[in-house]
């Protein structure tokens, strides 16, 4: 029932003024745009903002937008912003998405600066609204666009190392195949670091490439030695070259001083003498500790753009919920004005455990998680009433977890499992318990259910969005090693488990 409209108390007033407080710490700007008449108001929080004077509230807001545009907005990016900003264009995306969001440089102290606009839709009073902030992302993107510039440069630094590599080998030899007999040989194998390795036994006359390969096997590789001798023989090699091979390789490890190992590769360019028609190899050793190096720096370089992105994600604090949340608090201020007072805590609580999250993975105790759990659902039950109950069953709480890793599942199945049901509700129960090698955290609801092969499929053909999933389940697994696993039946509910494993590694089996 729609609460008939008072002027609003002095308190009141207060509250809306620490809302917009606690919401400015993401968002520099909102604006609040009556979609029937374009009216607008525009609460601007930053100094930054403010300096440049512009308008807070109009009549209507999609024509202020030239003047704004020309004056603030980057050259290069005017045409796009007033396209992106198009009425018909931001409505008619809002009525098939949830959320209107992009990216856009502002001048800023001369300078142009990376900003996003993000829109949703929600209704105050019985009428529909535009809710759009302004957040400077200046510094996520340029550490975005860091990260992928060190990637570019890390891929042209291994091109430039391979072929320095292919001018720098730790040894060779020529081998004439027909004859078993070694043409060429380098008297030591050398490590990138200038140390001798092994020094190639000495012989008189003729010596054969059989028995260097049988020395190197029994008195030199400690790794791979068998798949040496095979790849390395006369007869493979041969074999090789008859079928129209040009070249085979082989990878391996020396022996290098009293304990250490030397990392190798060893290329056989196969031909045929022209001369005397024999079947010839020329065969090249190269050390890889270098290059080894250089792909560890690459994959970790690789793992940290991932997991930059996957923080960008996790910090996008949903607005519909945002502002639901705020405008169902407005509603009941008045009326009873502990009660909202309650519940900004918890927005707080919510709030705060976003910004950690988006500003590192690292590991909180699971009661903190319970903590905003438990705030999150204090807010839910102020809009949906007696239809959403929440059972908690903690029998472990004192172990790390990843921030804002639970919470998500327990929204999951607040809406897309109790909610659908409709006016009979549901229950949802989170669960934590003791294994002998993990801890188990359950989130449970006996809502609607889905078929999680269909779930699968539709996520892979992009019919589906399940970004925030996705990236969940890759944050738990490459930060915690921990698994999840989903089980659900239609018409019976869904349960999510997650094991995370006290040792680094979980047994295999079915924690589900």
């Amino acid at each position: 029932m729609m609460t008939k409209y008072r002027p609003l108390s002095r308190r009141s007033i207060l509250i809306n003024k620490s809302i917009r407080k606690a919401l400015f710490i993401k968002y520099e700007s909102i604006y609040d745009i009556d979609i029937e008449t374009s009216e607008y108001q525009c609460y601007h929080e930053s100094k930054s903002f403010r300096e440049m004077k512009m308008e807070s509230q109009g009549s209507d807001f999609f024509a202020a937008l030239s003047g704004i545009i020309s004056k603030l907005i980057y050259k290069d990016d005017q045409e796009y912003v007033a396209k992106m900003l198009d009425r018909d264009l931001m409505l008619s995306t809002l009525q098939k998405e949830k959320y209107y969001s992009f990216v856009y440089r502002l001048i800023k102290d001369g300078e142009p600066r990376y900003y996003k606009i993000r829109a949703t839709t929600g209704i105050i009073g019985g009428k529909p609204h535009i809710f759009l902030g302004v957040r400077d992302v200046d510094e996520l993107m340029r550490k975005e666009q860091m990260h992928l510039d060190e990637l570019a440069s890390m891929h042209q630094k291994k091109k430039n190392h391979m072929e320095a590599i292919l001018g720098s080998a730790a040894g060779y030899l020529e081998v004439n195949l027909t004859r078993d007999e070694v043409i060429e040989i380098t008297r030591f194998l050398v490590s990138s670091d200038g140390s001798a390795t092994a020094e190639v036994p000495s012989s008189e006359g003729r010596l054969r490439y059989s028995f260097f390969k049988d020395w190197l096997c029994r008195e030199q590789i400690i790794e791979n030695a068998e798949r040496y001798s095979v790849i390395g023989s006369v007869e493979y090699l041969t074999e090789c070259f008859e079928k129209g091979e040009k070249r085979a390789s082989v990878s391996f490890s020396l022996k290098k001083g009293e304990n250490g190992t030397l990392p190798c590769k060893e290329l056989f360019y196969l031909y045929r003498d022209n001369a005397s028609g024999d079947i010839m190899s020329f065969c090249v050793i190269y050390d890889l500790t270098e290059h080894q190096r250089r792909e560890k720096e690459r994959q970790e370089l690789e793992r940290e753009l991932q997991m930059s992105r996957i923080r960008n994600f996790t910090s996008q604090m949903q607005p519909h919920f945002l502002y639901n949340a705020l405008g169902s608090i407005q509603e009941i201020v008045l009326d009873d004005p502990e009660y909202a007072s309650d519940l900004i805590g918890d927005f707080t609580v919510h709030l705060r455990s976003c910004i950690r999250a988006m500003a590192s993975d690292r590991l909180i105790p699971f009661d903190q998680e319970i903590a905003n759990i438990r705030a999150y659902v204090n807010i839910e039950k102020m809009r949906f009433g007696e239809k959403l109950r929440v059972v908690y069953d903690f029998k472990k709480t004192d172990f790390q977890i990843l921030p804002l890793s639970i919470q998500p599942l327990v929204e999951n199945a607040i809406r897309h499992g109790i909610y659908q049901r409709g006016a009979e509700g549901g229950t949802v129960t989170v669960r934590s318990r003791e294994q002998s090698d993990a801890w188990i955290v359950e989130v449970e609801d006996d809502g609607v259910g889905f078929d999680v092969e269909q779930s699968h499929r539709e996520s892979a053909s992009g019919k589906k969005d399940s970004t925030g999933l996705k990236n969940l389940i890759f944050r738990l697994d490459k930060v915690m090693n921990a698994d999840v696993c989903i089980r659900s039946e239609i018409g019976k509910g869904t349960k999510v488990t997650v094991s995370i494993p006290k040792g680094g590694s979980i047994n295999e089996g079915d924690n589900c």
